[in-house]
């Protein structure tokens, strides 16, 4: 990757979920390239620990944290207005942060009504770009990240359900989690359309098998944690695919890719087959901006 200490001087990253595994990851990296570094987290208290290793590591100051629930619409909005405030521009919006809470057996809906999963995975994602939008248009050129898993190879014929987006009809969490990473990918594809033109970006990372810390690993059953204990060891550090978040920020060679979906060698790959139903991305930008109030 074409890049230097500070590459990024004088430029703001906004990396949810950055208090710990790949967005901290990031965060760091983002840091020693001398960014202006968000780490917009849910819980302030948790997060304080890591935001001052991010500064210790990189001896840089410019590290800030400020608080977000990706589930809660009343707190997305809280957050992009305090950083409006605090904030002339915005470079890079890293969308790391996600629920795949497998202890969940039946749906959960959050204070707006909406299944827990999908409001953090897909929902929180459409409302907090939205609503700061224009201050990535007019920091142009900008770059937009967005988060789906390489587990969605595993569900091939998968397409979005709108008739079960709260888990009415059935529920699953492993399918709930990669349902909402579908609909990150067509988000991501339909986005970059409409954007075109603008001056910013959007790509989605294809995050593989990366090695959790085994205090993240307290909501899986037993018998998950073993089979996770081997599969951990032929996993990717944090640190390795956060690369490739970072690649997508920052490197000129993808300055004008837009519209992309990227595995951990930086190399564009194929999303399933539904994902490129424009009339599905239409459909499902209208009901998640009905759904985002």
């Amino acid at each position: 990757m074409a890049e230097g200490k500070d590459t990024m001087n004088g430029k703001t990253v906004v990396i949810t979920g950055a208090n710990s595994g790949i967005g901290k990851a990031a965060a760091v990296q983002m840091a020693e390239l001398g960014a202006n570094v968000v780490m917009a987290c849910r819980s302030l208290a948790r997060s304080a620990a890591a935001l001052a290793e991010v500064k210790q590591r990189t001896s840089n100051e410019q590290v800030e944290l400020l608080q977000v629930d990706m589930s809660s619409q009343v707190s997305i909005r809280r957050f992009a207005d305090e950083f409006r405030r605090g904030h002339q521009r915005l470079d890079v919006l890293i969308h790391n942060a996600a629920n795949f809470d497998l202890t969940i057996k039946k749906p959960v809906l959050t204070d707006d009504g909406i299944e827990t999963i999908f409001a953090t995975n897909h929902v929180g994602v459409f409302l907090l770009t939205n609503l700061l939008l224009d201050m990535l248009k007019a920091s142009a050129p900008s770059r937009i990240i967005t988060v789906a898993s390489k587990g969605l190879m595993v569900y091939p014929g998968l397409d979005i359900e709108f008739d079960n987006l709260n888990g009415e009809r059935s529920y699953n969490p492993q399918r709930a989690y990669y349902h909402s990473k579908l609909a990150q990918v067509m988000y991501t594809y339909d986005l970059a359309e409409r954007l075109a033109g603008t001056g910013a970006s959007v790509n989605c990372v294809r995050v593989g098998s990366v090695a959790l810390a085994d205090d993240r690993l307290g909501n899986m059953p037993g018998f998950q944690k073993k089979l996770y204990a081997l599969k951990k060891k032929a996993s990717l550090t944090p640190e390795e695919m956060a690369r490739t978040y970072v690649y997508l920020a920052v490197d000129p060679a993808v300055g004008q890719v837009t519209g992309g979906y990227w595995d951990e060698h930086n190399k564009q790959v194929k999303s399933n087959a539904n994902s490129y139903r424009s009339e599905t991305w239409q459909r499902l930008w209208q009901v998640t901006e009905g759904l985002a109030g």
